[in-house]
C-alpha cells in the first residue's frame, strides 16, 4: 500500500509544473513521525514551538468525537491529543501560521473526502492545495487507524511554506504532531541557490588557498 500511495502522490508533483510544493506521506498507525530534519512544533499534548499559532476554527480533543475519528495515536502507540476542525465550528476553517519552513508535515486522521488543506507561501498566497478525496479510501473509517498517514510537504526552488489553512466540509478533519524543518537564513539575504553555493564555496576554497601561500612565505 506504501507503493500505491507514492505513486499517487508523484503524480502531484508531475501537476504542480511550478514546483512549488512536492508531496510524500506514508500510511500507519502509529504515527510513523516526522520526516528526517524536522522536529515536532505543534502536539496539542503542550504549548506551541515559538512562532507557530493558530486563527480561526480549531477545536482540540482528547477523547473521542461523536460521528468523527478516535484521537490520533501519536509517536510511538500512545494516545494524543489532536486538533480538528467540522462543519458544525463556525469558522470551518483553521490557519496554521509558521516561520518560513522548508518543509512541514502532519499527522492525517481519518482521512475523508471533505478534507481540504491549502499550502501556503510568501504574503499567505496559497501555493498548493489538496482534498483528501486524493487520498483514498478516503472513506473516514474510525475502525482502520493503518489508513491514517503522515503527509508531509516541501517546498519547491524559489519558495517558502509559511502556514497551513485547514478545512471541512463535512464532520472533521482530524489533524495532530505537526514537524516541521525551518529555513535557516541567519545573513538575512534569503536562501541561496544551488549556483550561489557553489560561489560561496568556490570563494571559501581562494580564501584557503591564499591563507596557505601566506604561511607558507612567512616560514620561509
Amino acid at each position: 500500500m506504501k507503493r500505491k500511495l507514492f505513486g499517487l502522490l508523484a503524480s502531484f508533483a508531475v501537476a504542480t509544473a511550478a514546483q512549488a510544493v512536492t508531496v510524500t506521506g506514508i500510511f500507519g498507525a502509529p504515527d510513523p513521525g516526522p520526516a528526517l530534519g524536522q522536529s515536532i512544533v505543534v502536539s496539542f499534548d503542550g504549548p506551541n514551538a515559538a512562532g507557530y499559532s493558530w486563527s480561526g476554527g480549531l477545536a482540540t480533543s482528547c477523547s473521542s468525537i461523536s460521528g468523527a475519528a478516535m484521537p490520533a495515536v501519536g509517536i510511538g502507540g500512545t494516545a494524543s491529543c489532536f486538533g480538528y476542525v467540522s462543519s458544525r465550528l463556525n469558522p470551518n476553517i483553521a490557519t496554521l501560521a509558521t516561520p518560513d519552513l522548508s518543509s512541514i508535515s502532519f499527522y492525517w486522521g481519518s482521512i475523508d473526502t471533505y478534507n481540504f488543506v491549502d499550502v501556503l507561501g510568501a504574503g499567505g498566497s496559497t501555493i498548493f492545495s489538496i482534498a483528501g478525496g486524493a487520498l483514498p479510501p478516503s472513506n473516514g473509517n474510525q475502525g482502520q487507524p493503518a489508513t491514517n498517514r503522515r503527509v508531509n510537504f516541501i517546498a519547491g526552488a524559489g519558495e517558502v511554506i509559511t502556514g497551513l489553512r485547514l478545512r471541512s466540509t463535512g464532520v472533521a478533519f482530524e489533524f495532530d504532531s505537526f514537524a516541521a524543518s525551518e529555513v535557516i537564513d541567519p545573513g538575512g539575504g534569503g536562501v541561496p541557490e544551488p549556483a550561489a553555493w557553489a560561489m560561496l564555496i568556490a570563494g571559501f576554497g581562494l580564501v584557503g588557498v591564499s591563507a596557505r601561500r601566506r604561511r607558507v612565505t612567512l616560514a620561509a
